[in-house]
């Protein structure tokens, strides 16, 4: 019983330590900011109706988009240019309609 209640406790306790290693740190992304220095702030992020006030842009943030779906798709600014995109389209269809 005792080497029994010795072996459990040895398991838990390599166990409990093995994601204490440091072979595989975190991406820079996930570490907090105030822990790289000299990092600039990233701009704030647009809305859908920034991106609809602003066609130019909007062209230029969704071909970013298609050029690095890999990188940009899921990001904010990219899921909101998309949106964007959707609007003006059902509004454009909505005024040829007319």
């Amino acid at each position: 019983m005792k080497s029994c209640s010795s072996v459990m406790l040895t398991t838990l306790a390599v166990v409990g330590l093995a994601g204490c290693n440091d072979d595989n740190p975190r991406p820079i992304a996930a570490r907090s900011p105030a822990a790289i220095p000299d990092r600039p702030t990233s701009p704030p992020i647009k809305t859908v109706s920034w991106f609809i006030d602003h066609r130019g842009d909007l062209e230029t943030i969704l071909k970013e988009c298609r050029d690095n779906p890999g990188l940009l798709a899921k990001t904010p600014d990219c899921t909101n240019a998309n949106e964007a995109r959707n609007r003006v389209t059902v509004q454009e269809m909505k005024d040829a309609l007319k």
